[in-house]
């Protein structure tokens, strides 16, 4: 699975990242009826606090749609990684955001040699216990 533009825009984000501080970087999402969006987008640093994603920007081609040619222009990091996690939820074909849903995140782990990239995706399911009883059966007793 490749969700990024090019190596050399992998290499850009990551090393953005990397000079931030960010140990772990997260994009959450969740889904349900027929929507769904990402909902943070964070990063832990080396004393694992919770950091907000700053506004620096980067070069960076969005995923298209239909026959729309590719797009390369300055993004702000927040977009870039909301974008990164879009494009492994459409690789993987999952239904997160339809009925039930779904939810997960996306993270970058910086702490793992090589840097890993996870995506964790939980898909919520409906259950139905079926019980019957013959009333007629019951009057009886």
């Amino acid at each position: 699975m490749n969700i990024f533009p090019s190596k050399q825009e992998k290499d850009t984000l990551l090393t953005q990242l990397n000079l931030l501080g960010a140990r772990r970087v997260f994009v959450e999402f969740r889904g349900g009826g027929d929507d769904g969006q990402v909902e943070g987008v964070y990063y832990k640093d080396k004393h694992d606090e919770m950091q907000d994603i700053p506004t620096d920007m980067m070069s960076w081609t969005k995923m298209t749609y239909g026959t729309q040619a590719p797009e390369t222009k300055s993004t702000s990091l927040v977009d870039v990684l909301e974008d990164l996690c879009y494009r492994a939820l459409d690789q993987t074909g999952l239904d997160w955001y339809n009925n039930e849903g779904g939810q997960g995140q996306l993270v970058i782990d910086f702490t793992d040699t090589p840097t890993s990239i996870m995506l964790n995706v939980g898909i919520n399911t409906m259950t139905t216990d079926d019980h019957d009883y013959d009333l007629n059966e019951m009057e009886e007793e």
